[in-house]
């Protein structure tokens, strides 16, 4: 869905579905590996940084879901919009990162 609001040029739907992806990403693989984000935007990222650390994750997301947590309260709160070129790379992470949730789950299962 980001993909399709980054292309419309619709940025804060773009913003919404990225960041909401990559928390959700990131809760799926934290729940794995026994790591609680206490439903708290900074624990979320907190735990994107801690997966790295322990090899889960082979980049550190954490900065990745701060800034899209930050661009989300920009654009809603107080109507600043990142630039659209800026979305495209962090699309990247964000797919990877929902790659990675989907094929734990499979192995999980």
């Amino acid at each position: 869905m980001a993909r399709k609001h980054i292309d419309e040029e619709d940025v804060g739907n773009a913003v919404n579905a990225l960041f909401y992806a990559a928390e959700a990403a990131v809760v799926s693989i934290a729940d794995t590996h026994g790591i609680d984000t206490k439903h708290q935007h900074r624990l979320k990222a907190d735990a994107a940084t801690t997966l790295h650390d322990k090899g889960v994750l082979s980049d550190d997301l954490g900065p990745l879901l701060r800034k899209l947590n930050k661009w989300r309260k920009s654009f809603w709160y107080e109507g600043e919009a990142p630039e659209i070129d800026d979305l495209d790379p962090a699309l990247e992470d964000v797919e990877g990162l929902v790659d990675q949730a989907e094929a734990e789950q499979s192995d999980a299962t």
